[in-house]
C-alpha cells in the first residue's frame, strides 16, 4: 500500500496511545468541583511519550476550558464527568483521524494515474465533480439491523442506515424489473412493494424527525435526556411508525417499527452521545505535539470539523454526531445511485457459531429482515423466470421439434422462437382445458387466427428474452419433465434390448469358452494322473531298493561284529595260556637267581673277615690320596 517503515511505526504508536488513553484515570479535587489527571497512573508516561505532549498540557486540555468574552479569555475548570467525556471525544477523534489517514493513503496508492484525464480533454461524465472519469469498484460492508435488550443512540444510527439502504435496495430491484420489461417491450403492470419512507421520515426529517429533535435539544442550553424524551412524546405520538406506551414513557423509552420489526430505545445518554464535542483545547493539544504525525492528525481533525459545520445562518452552532452520520449516509446513497450495485447477503447459520448446524427459523428471519423474501415476492409477482431466445430453444425445443422442422421447410419464414412458444402455449391450453373445463381465461383461442392468448397463459416473448410467470414455468417444466421421462423410457427400452442381445451373445461366447476350458482341464487332469502313477512306481522301486540295501548293510555289520567278537575271545584264551607259561618260567628264573646271589653273599662275607685283605685295601686308599 506504499507505507514506509516510519509511517507504519507512527500509525502503530498512535493506536497504542489511544489504547493507553482508555486506561487513563481522572481524579476529582476540591470537593468534586475540579479534577486532574491521575499522575500515578502507569499509562500516563507512555501517553506523553507517544503523543509528544507534556503532562501539564494534557491536564490543561482535559480538565480546563477557555471562555472568550469581549476580547478576553477566561480559564475555567471542569468536573470529572465532563473531563472524561472530553477524553472519550479525544480518543474517538484521534482514532477517526488515523482511519481517515490510512484510507487516504490506500486510495492514493491504488489510484491509477493517467497522463491526460478526461476533464482536460473535455470528455467524461464526471468531469464536473473533479473526478478524472476513471471507473472504480467499491465494496460496502454494511451492518444488519440491531435489536438488543438495551438499545441506545448507536443502534438508532445503525438501524437508520439499514432503513435507508433497504429502501435503496427495494427501489433498485423494482427499477431493474421495470427497466428490463420496458427494454424487452412486453406488457406489464405496476408491482406494489412495501415502502419504508415513513420510517426514514420518522428518524430524519426536518420538523419532527428523531435525530432533528435530538439536534435541537443538543443546541439548546440546559437540555437533558429527560427533556429530549418529553419532546419526542409531544411531537411524535400518533405517528404510524412510533410507539410510546405507558410503560415506555415511565422508563423514558420509545419504539420504532423498522423494516425488520419493532425496536425499543433507551433515551439515556442520547444527548451526550449526539454532542460528542471535541474540546478546542484537546485539538490544540495535538497541534502542540512534538510529533509531525500527531500534528498531521490534528490538521485532519480540524479539516473534518470545518467540513461538518453548516454554511448557513447557523454556522456558529456545532455539528452533531447524528447530523454528521445523516450527511455521510446521504452521500453514500448518492454514490450508490451513480453505480451498478450487486448485492451479496451474508447469513448466520446458527446462534452458537458452530459448523454443520443449520437453523431454518433463524435463516428465514434473516432473509425477511434483509428484504430478500420481499424481493423474491416482488420478482414472483412479475415474471421471475426469463430465458434468452437461444437458451429457451435449447431447453424446450423437444416440446415442439416437429413444428419447428415443418416451419423451417415452409415457404413463409417464421422465427423458431415464435413457433416453439406457440406450440408450447397450445399444449398448455390443452392441459388446462382437460384439468378445468370451466377455466376459460387460460387457453382462450381467438376465432380469427386460432392463436393462444400468451398474456393470459403467462408467457411473453420479448426482443431478446422469453418471460414466464411462475405458474406457466411450472407447467412447462412439468411438460418437459414428462417428455424427458417418456423419451428416457424409450431410450432405456432400446438400451435394455441392446444390452440383453449383447449379453446373450456374450453368454454364448462365454459358454463355448467355458466348455473349451473344461475339456482342457479334464485332459490336463488325466495327463497329470498318468504322470503321477509313473512317478509313483519309480519312487516305490527306488524306495524298495534303498530299504533292501539298508537291511543288507545292517545284517553285514552285525555279522562282522559277531565274527570280531568270536576272534577276540579265542585270541584272549590263547594269550592267557601263553601268559601262564611265561609267568611260570619267570618264577623259576627268579628262584635260580636268588640261589646264586645267596651263594655269592656268603663268599663275600668270608673274604671280608680276612685282615690281610683289609690292610691291602688301606694301603691302596692311602696311595690314591697321596696321588691326589
Amino acid at each position: 500500500m506504499g507505507f514506509t517503515k516510519e509511517q507504519q511505526d507512527d500509525v502503530f504508536s498512535i493506536a497504542s496511545a489511544v489504547l493507553h488513553l482508555s486506561n487513563l484515570g481522572i481524579n476529582p479535587i476540591k470537593g468534586g468541583e475540579e479534577c486532574e489527571i491521575d499522575a500515578e497512573n502507569e499509562h500516563l508516561e507512555p501517553i506523553l511519550k507517544l503523543l509528544g505532549v507534556t503532562k501539564e498540557n494534557l491536564n490543561q486540555a482535559l480538565c480546563y476550558f477557555k471562555i472568550e468574552a469581549r476580547g478576553q479569555s477566561y480559564t475555567r475548570a471542569v468536573q470529572k464527568d465532563k473531563a472524561e467525556k472530553g477524553l472519550e471525544a479525544l480518543m474517538k477523534a484521534t482514532y477517526s483521524a488515523i482511519f481517515d489517514y490510512i484510507v487516504k493513503r490506500v486510495n492514493a496508492s491504488i489510484t491509477v494515474k493517467k497522463k491526460g484525464s478526461k476533464s482536460e480533454t473535455g470528455g467524461g461524465r464526471r468531469s464536473k465533480g473533479g473526478n478524472s472519469g476513471s471507473a472504480f469498484i467499491g465494496v460496502l460492508d454494511i451492518f444488519g439491523f440491531e435489536s438488543f435488550k438495551v438499545n441506545s443512540f448507536e443502534q438508532l444510527c445503525i438501524n437508520y442506515c439499514n432503513e435507508a439502504l433497504q429502501q435503496q435496495f427495494n427501489l433498485f430491484v423494482l427499477k431493474n424489473e421495470q427497466d428490463e420489461y420496458e427494454q424487452e417491450g412486453i406488457k406489464w403492470s405496476f408491482i406494489s412493494f412495501p415502502d419504508n419512507q415513513d420510517a426514514l421520515d420518522l428518524i430524519w426529517k426536518k420538523g419532527y424527525g428523531i435525530l432533528n429533535i435530538l439536534d435541537d435539544q443538543c443546541r439548546a442550553p440546559g437540555t437533558t435526556d429527560k427533556t429530549f424524551a418529553n419532546d419526542l412524546y409531544q411531537k411524535l405520538t400518533g405517528k404510524p411508525r412510533f410507539e410510546a406506551n405507558f410503560r415506555q414513557v415511565g422508563a423514558r423509552q420509545f419504539g420504532v417499527f423498522h423494516y425488520a420489526g419493532l425496536v425499543e430505545y433507551e433515551t439515556d445518554g442520547f444527548v451526550e452521545k449526539n454532542r460528542d464535542e471535541l474540546p478546542k483545547e484537546a485539538s490544540d493539544l495535538l497541534l502542540s505535539s512534538s510529533s509531525k504525525f500527531v500534528k498531521e492528525l490534528a490538521s485532519i481533525i480540524k479539516s473534518t470539523s470545518a467540513q461538518d459545520k453548516p454554511t448557513s445562518g447557523r454556522a456558529k452552532k456545532n455539528a452533531t454526531v447524528g447530523g454528521h452520520f445523516a450527511k455521510q449516509l446521504q452521500e453514500l446513497r448518492a454514490k450508490i445511485d451513480l453505480t451498478s450495485p450487486h448485492y451479496v447477503r451474508c447469513l448466520k447459520p446458527n446462534a452458537q457459531l458452530v459448523p454443520d448446524n443449520f437453523d431454518p427459523q433463524m435463516i428465514v428471519e434473516q432473509l425477511r429482515c434483509a428484504g430478500v423474501v420481499e424481493a423474491v415476492r416482488v420478482s414472483r409477482v412479475g415474471y421471475p423466470q426469463r430465458y434468452s431466445h437461444s437458451q429457451f430453444i435449447s431447453r424446450y425445443r423437444t416440446l415442439g421439434i416437429r413444428e419447428m422442422k415443418k416451419a423451417a421447410k415452409a415457404k413463409t419464414k417464421v422465427k423458431p422462437i415464435a413457433v416453439l412458444v406457440d406450440t408450447i402455449a397450445k399444449k398448455m391450453a390443452l392441459i388446462d382445458s382437460k384439468a378445468s373445463s370451466a377455466d376459460e381465461k387460460v387457453g382462450k383461442k381467438s376465432k380469427s387466427d386460432g392463436k393462444v392468448d400468451l398474456l393470459a397463459i403467462g408467457v411473453q416473448v420479448g426482443k431478446t428474452k422469453v418471460f414466464l410467470r411462475r405458474r406457466a414455468f411450472d407447467i412447462i417444466e412439468k411438460m418437459r419433465k414428462d417428455f424427458m421421462v417418456s423419451a428416457a423410457r424409450k431410450v432405456q427400452a432400446v438400451a435394455r434390448g441392446y444390452i440383453q442381445y449383447r449379453t446373450f451373445n456374450e453368454y454364448g461366447e462365454a459358454n463355448l469358452q467355458l466348455q473349451c476350458w473344461t475339456r482342457v482341464i479334464i485332459a490336463e487332469r488325466k495327463v497329470q494322473t498318468a504322470r503321477e502313477r509313473f512317478n509313483a512306481t519309480r519312487i516305490q522301486t527306488a524306495y524298495r531298493k534303498i530299504t533292501a540295501r539298508q537291511k543288507y548293510n545292517q545284517i553285514l555289520v552285525i555279522a562282522r561284529w559277531c565274527q570280531r567278537m568270536q576272534r577276540g575271545a579265542a585270541g584272549r584264551a590263547q594269550y592267557k595260556a601263553v601268559d601262564r607259561l611265561r609267568r611260570a618260567a619267570i618264577s623259576v628264573q627268579c628262584a635260580v637267581r636268588v640261589r646264586k646271589a645267596v651263594q655269592m653273599l656268603e663268599s663275600l662275607k668270608a673274604e671280608a673277615k680276612n685282615l690281610s685283605n683289609i690292610s691291602e685295601e688301606r694301603d691302596k686308599f692311602r696311595d690314591r690320596m697321596e696321588e691326589m
